[in-house]
């Protein structure tokens, strides 16, 4: 009864830091649609994908490949702590050195000086620590302070933005200058924990090493296809259509990746560990688990996406301005290719559990692929080829997911 409770009570603050997440992101792009217009959606959707580049493969790798291995008592805390330190700032200083061998800072689009450069570099260095600090909440299952402090930084952000005054550049240099100096806060009040990792141990460790590449593969695959083609296509819609065209875009954009965001995690805390357990016990008994929940989901998905289709006006109003409004035909566009994401998310989980990392990688390199040769092609239609590439990309997502994983769902 006790583990029933504690289960409930890690579902319930793991849902709140979810929830906490989407509304600070979706409450971020209302605040900045608001005073800067399409324009300023577009600055700030590429300034977070710079970050991400940083933050998203320590996220995927080191923060999961934490978590993952914190439990185990074969592996040394000290090790496991100085091993997840150096990976991250080896990640650090990749996508930094990637960066300025592809000159790919987007130095055009922002007027930044070269000292605030080195501010912003600095402060996603202490972001993407803080993001070990988060890990170590997670392993030690203090989902509840996790979730305090995350609110309480997503507080510190508004007020800070709402006092201070200025352009849309200011206004996203203290978007992440609030996110980095709030690391020490994270420490401060992890001060106790944090001790139990210490004296740091640098030496390698080649079972713990082992282990961080296990994530390592998969994080890249979802970090080139994902971050970098989203990156390098937003440079390349605001060369060919503006930045109040992309902006139009970046909205619905946005509003897909939310909704789409909590999807998957739903399926990680409810669908992908029944599946997992399912998958060592009972192939027949995971085969139809997984068919009957595949039929759930898709009554529900088709539901929540009527209501967004005819809903879709208001939302964009109530999410951006009504200034947004002009985004509206691309939204539904929009719609088609986010069924067909949602339609595979369970399958591309499937691969996962089987451990199939190989065909994984090529469904997310391929499809992405697939995305960004559409819209070099096809860019004299105008903007629109930047939602019918969307739809295009998860069709052969879609197929590619449900062919590689059809041993796993089919009785055939």
């Amino acid at each position: 009864m006790l583990k029933w409770l504690k289960l409930r009570k890690s579902g319930f603050w793991g849902g709140f830091i979810i929830l906490i997440r989407t509304l600070g992101g979706l409450g971020m792009q209302k605040f900045v649609a608001i005073l800067y217009g399409p324009a300023g959606t577009t600055l700030l959707s590429h300034f977070q994908n710079l970050i991400s580049l940083f933050n998203q493969p320590i996220q995927d790798t080191v923060v999961q490949g934490f978590i993952n291995a914190y439990p185990k008592d074969s592996f040394s805390k000290n090790k496991l702590m100085a091993t997840a330190i150096g990976f991250t700032i080896l990640i650090f200083l990749s996508t930094l050195f990637l960066l300025w061998i592809l000159k790919a800072f987007p130095t055009d689009l922002f007027n930044f000086s070269s000292q605030n450069w080195g501010f912003i570099l600095m402060a996603i260095l202490f972001l993407c620590l803080q993001g070990i600090a988060s890990a170590v909440l997670i392993a030690k299952q203090k989902l509840k302070l996790l979730g305090v402090l995350q609110l309480l930084q997503w507080i510190i952000i508004f007020t800070f933005l709402f006092i201070l005054s200025g352009g849309i550049e200011e206004t996203l240099q203290y978007y992440l200058y609030i996110q980095g100096m709030f690391t020490f806060i994270f420490i401060g009040v992890l001060y106790r924990d944090l001790l139990t990792f210490l004296p740091l141990s640098f030496t390698q460790d080649k079972e713990i090493l082992n282990h961080f590449k296990q994530f390592l593969w998969m994080a890249l695959a979802v970090w080139i296809s994902s971050k970098w083609v989203d990156f390098f296509i937003r440079e390349y819609a605001i060369n060919l259509f503006g930045s109040t065209e992309t902006g139009y875009w970046q909205s619905i954009v946005r509003i897909s990746e939310a909704y789409r965001a909590l999807f998957v995690s739903f399926l990680f805390l409810t669908f992908y560990p029944v599946i997992s357990r399912l998958y060592h016990k009972s192939r027949d008994k995971m085969k139809v688990h997984f068919r009957k929940q595949v039929k759930i989901l898709g009554f529900f998905t088709a539901l929540f996406f009527i209501l967004v289709f005819v809903f879709r006006a208001p939302i964009i109003t109530m999410l951006y301005s009504s200034e947004y409004l002009q985004a509206t035909p691309l939204f539904k566009f929009q719609i088609l290719g986010d069924i067909l994401a949602f339609a595979s998310f369970p399958f591309a989980l499937m691969l996962m559990v089987s451990v199939q990392t190989k065909k994984y990688i090529l469904c997310e390199l391929l499809s992405a692929f697939i995305f960004i040769i559409y819209i070099f092609a096809g860019n004299s239609i105008g903007i629109e080829i930047l939602v019918y590439a969307h739809i295009l990309r998860f069709v052969f997502y879609f197929t590619l997911v449900v062919f590689f994983t059809r041993k796993n769902w089919s009785f055939a």
